[in-house]
């Protein structure tokens, strides 16, 4: 992380060390509020690009879900604030509980945010209007745009989401469970450095958030692009979304269309690099793949001369890890 970058210095006690834990069930309301994100600019091409013409062709031909989007848009934009109450930190399962929770939220605390978001004039000015003074038909609005948008755009995708989450939360886990909280806040990433008892991501702006006993809930979100992000408000439960890595997405979802890296590479070598993504050993490869030891090192010796994978010894075994070559060549796949 740049010394020069703007930071969120999150400060713990030991009891906020106790308490941090890892969300491992997915967090709707992060991945609708983030996906809204998405739709509104070009980053992410790689693996969102596919996506994002899915919801305009089906926005096409859906007046609902364009009222949906227009909505969503209008109350969560792509700036450096957007309201915390589209993201409650209350544990909820399932878009009603989730649109509910959103809906409950406190008459002066719902006036205060959207008030943060109201332009004074333009589209969608009135509209926040009455969502701010809490109007009926303000509500309803935002909760059936909630629920066209997920039921149409996130819903059938959720396979893949759950799939790429899962796949990032198994090192945390394993760090979490060999090491328990300061090991697993140790190991969060480039864009996390845990300098006990302080966290540090980079941020858009300069922040200090203090648990006070609270703890802090983890949240690996498949649609959040290049950095963590916290509720504005500290009074709230503390909670801190991650954008998941790299060959987490790469390795989710279904190969729609055929699956181009068997074709060119073989079951046995195409299955061995995607192994890989997260770095393994002969041994285990071995266990995933279903061949024998030696099978593995024949393949990897091809693919390392491939350019697609590099090796690193490491006294009685080798390491094996994926190339940004061969993170193209899987990218290209999907």
């Amino acid at each position: 992380m740049g010394g020069d970058m703007p930071q969120l210095r999150i400060h713990f006690t030991d009891l906020d060390i106790a308490r941090t834990r890892i969300k491992l069930e997915t967090d709707l309301m992060w991945e609708i509020v983030s996906s809204a994100q998405i739709l509104q600019h070009k980053d992410g091409d790689l693996f969102f690009a596919p996506w994002r013409r899915h919801v305009r062709e089906l926005a096409g031909h859906d007046a609902d879900l364009r009222t949906a989007l227009r909505t969503l848009l209008t109350v969560a934009p792509h700036a450096a604030y957007f309201p915390d109450l589209l993201t409650p930190p209350e544990d909820t399962s399932g878009i009603d509980e989730c649109t509910d929770a959103v809906l409950s939220t406190p008459p002066r605390r719902l006036r205060e945010e959207i008030d943060r978001i109201r332009p004074a004039d333009g589209p969608g000015a009135s509209w926040l209007d009455d969502l701010a003074r809490g109007r009926s038909a303000a509500l309803r609005q935002l909760r059936d745009a909630l629920r066209v948008y997920f039921r149409s755009v996130i819903e059938p995708h959720l396979p893949t989401i759950e799939e790429g989450l899962c796949t990032d939360v198994a090192p945390w886990i394993q760090q979490y469970l060999n090491g328990g909280p300061e090991a697993l806040l140790g190991a969060l990433g480039p864009a996390a450095r845990w300098d006990p008892p302080v966290l540090a991501v980079d941020y858009p702006h300069d922040r200090d958030l203090r648990l006070d006993g609270r703890g802090l809930v983890l949240i690996p979100c498949y649609f959040a692009l290049h950095h963590p992000v916290a509720l504005a408000d500290p009074r709230l439960r503390p909670v801190l979304a991650f954008p998941i890595r790299t060959e987490s997405r790469l390795l989710s979802g279904g190969r729609a269309g055929g699956d181009h890296v068997t074709a060119l590479l073989g079951a046995t070598r195409a299955s061995i690099l995607r192994s890989v993504v997260g770095g393994s050993t002969t041994t285990r490869l071995a266990k995933q793949v279903g061949v024998a030891p030696a099978t593995v090192s024949h393949h990897t010796g091809v693919l390392r001369d491939a350019g697609l994978i590099a090796t690193e010894r490491e006294e009685n075994f080798a390491r094996h890890l994926i190339t940004p070559l061969g993170l193209r060549v899987l990218a290209a796949d999907r």
